[in-house]
């Protein structure tokens, strides 16, 4: 071979064995740097989450420690004196305040204030010590917002005004004062409100707990009032802007506009923005019967108005910034590049390696071939097993028959007495290996299935370093020492012969030829036909395994594909049954718009006829009156009356009012059955009488059942019983009653058509109705006829959508299904058929009477249970 042409063979099998090992690693650094991202961000959102929901509970908790610090302070012994006239108890009073506030070092001040406003006692907490403030010191707070809050609540009220700065002579108090005033009025024994007990809350207590929290967090927490001030933000410059003038501008939705506006509207959530990754909720800390205002900027000024538990709220604002999203991630793709150079290094190196020991082994197969004789010899078994293999091969490309084709062939062709193929495996520092073919002589018995070199470990780390071991007679080489020559003579080897196979996806195996009965030699040829087969298999194991990688990347696409399927068969049936409801909503809007059309003219008729009769007895009585005082008529007159036959025209004109009455009412009736049945104006859910939709369904349906020449007619039995109010969806309740009752009258008619008149004579149909109270907290519903029945395969499958048992065009499949729907989904109910072949159907539908007390919905699939 010349140099050139060693050259580019050499580049091109390092270029083969680099680029494809370069670029999986890469594939499998992205991965990791991928999956490590995810991670680290799932994390963080959690950890976000968790710090804004513990906030929100230490703000709450905070809150009602302080309230029911109030509480106690207010039904002090001494105060109850005071309040009922009891001299001389200020001073003890004040020995109380004193003691409370040493104990609980949070209150600014702790008062008690007459109906005047007047400071009755007094105790300030300065420096971190309490103090009585002497009386000629006390004040009249008459004119502060909170003194006349807190003074027009009722007994047991509590008013929290907003959380703001201390303002002393008409200026905000130097060092800020953050504070929140919890105020409760006070009644003496006759209940008459006496005065005031107000407690000076430190916010900056909350505040510091607040900080506290996200000191050592990597994101930025803030605490906003309802309109976006900071109450605790990251620059203190920029907090209490709704106290100072200058500071007006200095909000969260200023600096943070696309954040404030998902923040604003919802309660609480997690998003990414440019600015940041933000976690909020909203914290409220009032409860029943706690009271605010908006409080006023002004000293003595009053609050503007007052505000109820919800409107008193604060955000809870977590802020990772884009910096800190990226920093880790960074750092960890700047030490992932770094391993990827490393290991493309060293994938540059064995790849060379590779390529030189490949052409090493190419140039010296050709000085071999040079020998004429061994050459031919080598060729040609080598070409007797390489055909069969391949033939084999070819035929297969499953794995493991190809590894027993390569065992049974070796052993064969070489007459040895067992030939097995291990999967070897690097476990830390131990070597395993797991056998998956082997073929032995059919008079040799059954082999142990464990492989010498696992308990050699000379052998084993020869195997992974892909050397091929060779040895004529293991009793006497020199390689191996004593203790594993004496191992494998016990184990009954005389003659072994070991190939390393190693794939282009990186898997090793090793094939192992033994000889137990006598010693075997191997000469070289042998040995090349083994390296042969070796490589050919390596070749066939890499086939076979992108085969099977192949068939499963068809199978999961076959499965998306019935996927796909299933899901557009789902979405035709939601859309038909879309279509059925929108046509059962037109047509409740059509019968309500017609019945309200015919019931103005109707009640115009009907209330008319009174009139109408009235005048008409009148008349004829004034008639009556005329003919006796005037026996003698004349001839016209008297003709006249026989003509109209006037005898007659009395006596039939009152009956034909009444049933013009009659008529009138009937379309009254039927008026006021359409619009109990549309009940258009009942779209939420009440209380309805059920009865009230079934006799509206019953009335609407009346003229499928009655008898006429072609119809044997349907009797319609009525067993009410005693059940109250049902709160449901009238109008899509008694859309279930219209399908089951039509169902049967269906059912009856094809019944019917097929039955004698003397069979119809003999059992009439008829459709029974039963009402009645069940567990005393939901109703049910039966419907039963006694038609032809059906079989368990139909009452399977009566729920499913678009399953119908009437002929093209009768149906469409969807009734029960809807019907199944409104009564499962709609009202946390039950509905089930009762059936068997010529034994009628009976549907039973089973609802609460109040939405509250859930019931265990029942699955389509188990519909006909009993």
């Amino acid at each position: 071979m010349s140099p050139q042409i060693h050259s580019r063979v050499l580049i091109k099998n390092f270029l083969t064995v680099f680029l494809p090992l370069s670029a999986l690693v890469g594939v499998v650094i992205g991965t990791i740097y991928y999956q490590q991202v995810q991670t680290e961000k799932v994390l963080l959102k959690t950890n976000e989450l968790r710090k804004v929901d513990l906030q929100t509970k230490v703000i709450s908790g905070d809150f009602h420690s302080v309230v029911s610090d109030l509480m106690v302070i207010s039904k002090q012994n001494e105060l109850e004196k005071i309040l009922d006239g009891v001299d001389g108890q200020q001073q003890a009073l004040s020995q109380e305040f004193l003691l409370f506030s040493g104990y609980k070092k949070l209150y600014d001040q702790i008062r008690f204030l007459d109906r005047s406003g007047k400071e009755v006692v007094r105790v300030n907490f300065n420096q971190g010590e309490p103090a009585i403030v002497p009386e000629e010191k006390l004040q009249v707070q008459a004119k502060r917002y909170w003194f006349n809050d807190t003074l027009r609540l009722n007994q047991g009220q509590v008013f929290v005004s907003p959380l703001d700065l201390n303002i002393e002579r008409g200026q905000v108090e130097q060092p800020l004062k953050p504070m929140i005033r919890f105020g409760t009025p006070v009644f003496d024994r006759r209940g008459q409100k006496r005065g005031i007990v107000v407690l000076n809350y430190f916010g900056a207590k909350l505040l510091d707990n607040f900080n506290q929290a996200f000191a050592n967090a990597s994101s930025q927490g803030m605490l906003l009032n309802a309109d976006g001030y900071w109450l605790k933000g990251a620059k203190p410059e920029d907090e209490w802007g709704f106290m100072f003038p200058e500071r007006k501008n200095r909000t969260f939705g200023t600096a943070f506009p696309q954040a404030w506006q998902q923040i604003s509207q919802q309660e609480s959530g997690q998003f990414q923005t440019a600015e940041g990754m933000f976690t909020f909720t909203t914290v409220y800390p009032l409860v029943e019967g706690q009271k605010s205002s908006t409080g006023a900027g002004q000293a003595f000024a009053p609050s503007q108005n007052q505000i109820d538990t919800k409107s008193y709220h604060w955000k809870i604002v977590s802020r990772v910034s884009p910096e800190t999203l990226t920093t880790k991630s960074n750092r960890f793709l700047s030490q992932l590049l770094l391993l990827y150079a490393g290991l493309v290094g060293l994938i540059g190196i064995g790849s060379w390696l590779l390529a030189r020991a490949s052409v090493n082994r190419n140039m010296a197969q050709l000085e071999l071939r040079q020998s004429e004789v061994e050459l031919r010899k080598l060729v040609e078994r080598e070409k007797i097993l390489k055909t069969r293999l391949s033939s084999q091969i070819r035929n297969s490309l499953d794995l493991n028959t190809i590894l027993s084709t390569v065992v049974i062939e070796v052993r064969e062709l070489l007459q040895i007495d067992r030939c097995q193929f291990f999967w070897c495996h690097q476990e830390d520092e131990s070597t395993s290996l797991e056998l998956s073919q082997q073929a032995c002589a059919p008079d040799l018995t059954e082999p142990l299935g464990c492989s010498p070199i696992q308990n050699v470990e000379a052998l084993s780390e020869a195997v992974m370093q892909g050397n091929l071991l060779c040895f004529d007679d293991i009793a006497s080489d020199s390689w191996l020492d004593f203790k594993s020559r004496n191992l494998l003579v016990t184990l009954g080897f005389k003659s072994l012969l070991t190939v390393s196979v190693q794939t282009q996806s990186g898997h090793l195996g090793v094939i192992v030829c033994e000889h137990s009965r006598e010693l075997r030699p191997w000469n070289d040829d042998e040995v090349e036909i083994i390296r042969g087969v070796a490589d050919q298999l390596a070749i066939a194991i890499d086939q076979a395994q992108l085969y099977n990688q192949s068939r499963a990347a068809t199978a999961a696409a076959t499965i998306q594909a019935e996927q796909l399927n299933q899901v557009l068969h789902n979405l035709k049936e939601t859309q038909a049954q879309l279509i059925q409801t929108e046509k059962m909503s037109s047509l409740g809007q059509l019968v309500a718009g017609v019945a309200h059309e015919i019931n103005n003219p109707v009640n115009f008729i009907y209330g008319n006829l009174t009139h109408v009769s009235e005048y008409t007895l009148g008349l004829l009585e004034l008639v009556e009156l005329y003919q006796q005082s005037n026996a003698h008529s004349t001839p016209e007159v008297q003709a006249h009356i026989e003509a109209i036959d006037l005898d007659f025209m009395a006596e039939d004109l009152p009956k034909i009012l009444v049933s013009m009455k009659m008529g009138a009412n009937r379309i009254r009736e039927i008026v006021l059955s359409l619009r109990n049945f549309s009940r258009l104006d009942e779209a939420d859910m009440k209380p309805v009488n059920i009865h009230e939709g079934i006799d509206s369904t019953l009335l609407i349906l009346q003229n499928r059942f009655k008898q006429t020449p072609g119809n044997a007619g349907i009797e319609i039995v009525k067993e009410y019983g005693d059940i109250p109010l049902v709160e449901c969806y009238a109008g899509q309740l008694n859309q279930v009653f219209m399908n089951l009752i039509g169902n049967a009258i269906d059912a009856l008619d094809s019944y019917n058509s097929k039955r004698t008149l003397e069979e119809i004579e003999t059992n009439p149909s008829q459709i029974v109705i039963r009402t009645e109270l069940r567990n005393l907290d939901r109703i049910t519903v039966k419907i039963a006829d006694n038609g032809p029945g059906m079989t368990e395969a139909v009452k399977q499958r009566l729920f499913d959508p678009f399953f119908t048992t009437k002929a093209a065009g009768k149906g469409t499949g969807l009734g029960l299904a809807i019907s199944a729907q409104i009564v499962t989904e709609k009202h946390n109910g039950s509905i089930w058929c009762i059936s068997e072949p010529r034994q009628g159907a009976e549907f039973w539908v089973e609802i609460p009477i109040k939405q509250n007390s859930k019931l265990a919905t029942a699955s389509t699939a188990t519909l006909s249970r009993i």
